[in-house]
């Protein structure tokens, strides 16, 4: 009897043993981190052959279609994206950059999502959306920093050092960039460190140090042409020739562009060929050989006209203008000027509209992740409540058959001591299904909260743009109305009667402190008592300073900004740099973050 109740223990043991791995081989989670390098040999194709690119990206979408593979769908949206991005395809790249999430959720692959945040990251860049720049690349450098993903990291802080340069936050996107440097000086990756150096030099030609801005874009050429990157070297010899402009070295500014022109010419790119044009006009300009200048803004018109790049035709028209008022043909002068309006509206007017048709698939992206998000959490609590049903019954059993067991070998028969443990079971599975209940309901409740935070935040946003669009109504007219006042100036043939009158009526309209103090008023009734704290604690601040801090308050873009300032982009970014000193902010603290805490 002894011996057949040991051999019924030991048997009972292997089979709860048993039972057991497998209830645990349930919740086991395979988490290591493992580098795509299908997706680093994809990059490496779209920096030296976007065709070839493109084509892999088209198959790879066929494939998935064609086998309804989940992971070549992720792969193939994901390449997409990154080709959309590169080429400024917007209208596609949030859509297809939507579809990626879904399949690396659904996949749970942590490696693409992130890979696809810095592509993110470069394209609200472009879109100068830096709040939402900044977020998708903090969350790529976290991911790829606690992985020590040495591939992504310095993409990664490269292109925080980008946006940081397009803020104007100079300290920071230095160091980002000396962070990538030393990451592709490690792993001797030329084309990487050639890329630091042309950003170096960007950086230093903004802040008008334009010896060290040369040291580096002559340490970028150098390496472009050891990798033999035609494309990139006559990119830097353009940068180069814009440099020995600036230092007044105009013969050696032309003999770079005559050597970038042969280049252009011999790869047929058109596009650099009309930064060459423009280049040579502007030199020629600075050295007052006008005719020369001309000629050259002129074959920069026909090119853009053919390669449709409207955007080059307005720097032609704007520097033709300026060359015709000191000419003294006013009539040249007032059909380049309205020229260049009539293009400005039409370019930055389709803009808008593509701002607008953005914003759209934005709301509906971000709705999506809302909805997706709320499924996701459905979808985890039933699997957890399906594998604590199973973990429960399996335990159920166990417990049973071995109560059922010992009562046999032992008691054979004592019914109240099964009744006890079957009570006792049912209470334990009650408290388990009371808890999942109660989890699936907090986690309810908390997406809800997020709903409606993300909803004021929405209608914060649309009361800022109310003010944006105000601002931008007032660019023009200023714009306007002083050039016509310049040109009655210089007006001799004009009657006096009619210069008198003429004179009266812009006197009337010209009246920028009137439209600042309607600016003003409606911005205070967002944003009460923000003008007197600004004031108050930071009176070293200039009356341009605050208007400034103002325009960074509801959002406006650093076009946008320049536009209604009647300044350039330069002296918008020496501006901000200036109010970063006057505020004393360290290196890592972001101006347009300090604003808007004020």
């Amino acid at each position: 009897m002894k011996t057949s109740l040991i051999k019924t223990l030991k048997f009972f043991n292997i089979l709860f043993f048993i039972c057991l791995v497998i209830a645990c081989s349930q919740k086991k989670d395979d988490t290591d981190y493992i580098i795509s390098k299908d997706s680093i040999d994809f990059e490496t194709i779209a920096k030296t052959d976007f065709k070839e690119a493109e084509r892999i990206a088209d198959q790879t979408i066929a494939k998935a279609k064609a086998t309804q593979n989940d992971t070549l769908f992720l792969k193939g949206y994901y390449y997409r994206t990154l080709l959309e991005v590169n080429s400024g395809v917007k209208e596609k790249a949030l859509k297809d950059s939507e579809l990626t999430l879904v399949y690396s959720d659904k996949l749970a692959e942590e490696y693409y999502k992130h890979k696809l945040f810095i592509v993110l990251g470069k394209y609200y860049v472009l879109q100068n959306e830096y709040a939402k720049a900044i977020n998708y690349y903090l969350k790529a450098r976290d991911y790829f920093e606690e992985h020590n993903d040495l591939n992504n990291l310095p993409v990664t802080y490269n292109g925080l050092g980008i946006l940081y340069f397009e803020m104007g936050d100079f300290d920071g996107s230095i160091s980002n960039f000396n962070k990538s440097f030393e990451i592709y000086n490690k792993l001797g990756d030329k084309r990487g460190m050639a890329v630091f150096y042309a950003n170096m030099g960007n950086v230093y030609m903004i802040k008008e140090d334009f010896v060290k801005a040369k040291k580096y874009q002559k340490e970028c050429l150098d390496t472009f042409i050891t990798l033999k990157d035609t494309v990139n070297i006559v990119s830097t010899m353009i940068n180069l020739s814009n440099i020995e402009s600036n230092l007044k070295n105009h013969e050696s500014s032309l003999t770079m562009l005559n050597d970038a022109l042969v280049l252009s010419e011999k790869i047929k790119d058109s596009r650099l060929k009309e930064r060459i044009y423009l280049n040579y006009g502007i030199t020629y300009y600075e050295t007052h050989d006008l005719d020369k200048a001309k000629a050259y803004f002129n074959k920069q018109i026909e090119l853009t006209k053919s390669i449709k790049f409207p955007r080059g035709r307005l720097d032609a028209l704007e520097h033709l203008a300026k060359i015709a008022k000191n000419e003294g043909k006013y009539k040249d002068y007032a059909d380049y000027t309205g020229s260049y309006y009539k293009l400005k509206d039409s370019v930055y007017g389709s803009e808008i509209k593509q701002k607008i048709e953005e914003l759209k698939w934005s709301n509906e992206f971000e709705k999506s992740e809302l909805e997706k998000n709320l499924l996701r959490s459905k979808y985890d609590i039933e699997k957890e409540r399906s594998n604590y049903l199973i973990f429960s019954i399996v335990l159920v059993i166990l417990i049973s058959v071995l109560i059922t067991g010992i009562i046999w070998l032992s008691y054979n028969g004592n019914k109240k001591t099964l009744k006890i443990s079957q009570f006792e079971n049912e209470k334990l599975q009650e408290n388990i299904i009371r808890e999942q209940i109660n989890n699936e309901k907090e986690k309810a409740e908390n997406e809800l909260l997020k709903l409606k935070s993300q909803q004021q935040e929405l209608e914060l946003d649309l009361k800022n743009r109310e003010i944006t669009s105000i601002s931008v109504q007032l660019i023009a007219k200023n714009k306007l109305m002083t050039e016509i006042a310049d040109l009655l100036e210089r007006s001799k043939n004009s009657k006096a009667a009619i210069e008198s009158d003429l004179k009266s009526i812009l006197n009337q309209n010209q009246n920028q402190e009137k439209d600042w103090e309607q600016f003003r008023e409606v911005f205070e009734k967002i944003h009460p008592n923000f003008f007197e704290k600004v004031k108050t604690k930071f009176p070293q601040l200039s009356t341009t300073d605050v208007r400034i801090c103002a325009y960074i308050k509801i959002g406006m873009s650093l076009h946008e900004v320049s536009n209604l300032l009647n300044i350039t982009m330069q002296s918008l970014h020496t501006s901000r740099y200036r109010i970063r000193k006057k505020l004393n902010l360290e290196a890592d603290q972001n101006l347009d973050d300090f604003v808007n805490e004020i």
